[in-house]
Formats: C-alpha cells, sequence, structure tokens
C-alpha cells in the first residue's frame, strides 16, 4: 500500500451517525494492515523484530514454567517417576504457551513499544507520504506510555472479573466485548503515542471513535485465536491503526 493506495479510505466519514458504518470499516482497516505489511518489504523487514521478540518471550514464559514444573516433580522420583515428570511439563509448556498469547498483547505494548512506535512512524511515511513530526518519545517514555494503559486495563478487567463472579452468566459476554475493546486499544494507543498525546488525550479519541475502535478491536481479537496467525496480530495492528489514525487527523479528530 502506499499513498495513493490509502485513498481508497478517503470516503470514509468519522462523522457518520450509524455505529454500524464505524465498525465495518474497522474492519475493513483491520485489513489494510495485513496489505500494508505484505506490499512493503521495507515494513515487513521491521516487523520482524517485534515478531521475533514476540517469539523469545513467549518461549522464555513456558519454557520458565516448564522448568519450574519439572523441579516440582523432580522432589520424589519414586512417586511421580520421568515419564510423569515429562507429562506434566509438556502440559505446563502448552498451557503456559496459551497463557502468554492471551497475555501477550498488552505486555508486548510495554515491552516492544519502541519497536511498535518506529514501525508506526515508518507506515505513516509509507501509506500517506508524510513524515511524521519527531514527538520526542524515547524509549523509556514509549514504555511508559503503554504501562499506563495497560494499567488501565487491568482495573478494567479486575472489575470485569468481579462482575462475572455475581452474575455468571453475562460474564463470558463481556470478557469477549472486553478483549475487543482492549485490542482497539493497544493497538490505537501507539499511534496516537508516536503524537505526543496525553492519554486523557487518547481516552477522549478512543470514545469519539468508539464504534469504529470497536470493530477493529474485535478483528484483532479474533487474529489472537488463531495459532501462528496471531505471531503477526501485532504488527498488523499497529499498521492497521496507523491507517486509522492518519485518516482522522486528516478529518481534525483530534
Amino acid at each position: 500500500m502506499s499513498s495513493t493506495d490509502s485513498s481508497r479510505f478517503a470516503d470514509y466519514n468519522p462523522r457518520a451517525a450509524n455505529p454500524l458504518y464505524h465498525f465495518i470499516y474497522g474492519l475493513r482497516f483491520s485489513l489494510a494492515g495485513w496489505g500494508l505489511l505484505f506490499r512493503n518489504p521495507a515494513l515487513f523487514a521491521l516487523s520482524l523484530i517485534p515478531i521475533a521478540l514476540t517469539l523469545v518471550m513467549l518461549g522464555a514464559l513456558a519454557g520458565g514454567v516448564a522448568w519450574a514444573v519439572g523441579r516440582m516433580f523432580a522432589g520424589d522420583p519414586v512417586l511421580f517417576g520421568e515419564p510423569l515428570r515429562r507429562a506434566a511439563q509438556a502440559i505446563a509448556f502448552v498451557a503456559a504457551l496459551f497463557a502468554g498469547f492471551l497475555l501477550y498483547v498488552p505486555l508486548a505494548r510495554v515491552l516492544l513499544a519502541p519497536f511498535s512506535e518506529a514501525l508506526s512512524r515508518k507506515a505513516h511515511a509509507v501509506a500517506y507520504g508524510i513524515a511524521l513530526p519527531d514527538a520526542r518519545l524515547d524509549w523509556m517514555r514509549a514504555m511508559w506510555e503503554g504501562a499506563k494503559l495497560v494499567a488501565l486495563q487491568l482495573v478494567f478487567a479486575i472489575i470485569v472479573l468481579l462482575l462475572s463472579l455475581f452474575v455468571p452468566v453475562i460474564g463470558p459476554i463481556i470478557g469477549i466485548i472486553a478483549g475487543a475493546v482492549f485490542c482497539g486499544m493497544d493497538y490505537l494507543d501507539v499511534p496516537l503515542s508516536t503524537r505526543g498525546l496525553t492519554m486523557q488525550k487518547k481516552l477522549g479519541v478512543l470514545w469519539h471513535n468508539k464504534s469504529l475502535a470497536l470493530g477493529f478491536g474485535a478483528a484483532g481479537y479474533v487474529l489472537l485465536l488463531i495459532p501462528i496467525i496471531n505471531l503477526f496480530s501485532i504488527p498488523v495492528g499497529v499498521l492497521g491503526a496507523t491507517l486509522i489514525t492518519g485518516r482522522l487527523e486528516r478529518d481534525s479528530r483530534f
């Protein structure tokens, strides 16, 4: 995708009244992130950094859990035996990988923030033909911006968990909606942070474009559930969010 290709979203009207209209466009922006990734070798090469670091992070997490379980079972070799210990380690490894995929997007928002913001800046220049001005965000500031968002999400997640304990029927439904909302927030926070916006300002942008963000986040949430594909979820999400932010900026939406 180039600056010319991004013009296919020129007909998007951020001020339209129909929420479904914005939700569908959120899905379209997510799909556009895939095109932007695979049509530009420079962006694809840059995205390999967060993908590789994600693999390292997940592998280290799963390996550490498997090692700890193995140490626990090694305490009594007569009772547990070597086959049972290895089976427990294998189960722990797979379970840790699954849990890691559920948690790694907010964690990666913090740990991989500098790479994500660099990818977003490059994508904006490719898609819109304009380089973003320097927001003077160093590595620690980029990670701090991500940490503030994750902390906010954690508070919301605790509230949802408590609510699900009292109203079990709606708990899973709220959890799915929260997952989509969190994905939209995580990805859109990256290009908004590259512009030096405060947390209050970023939340305001998300709120005023909530249907668009929800559709975009829903697509990202589904991708997280697909093995292998979910490895590309962060770069694709960042690229799609960059396209959204650039379009909203042109319409003076923040």
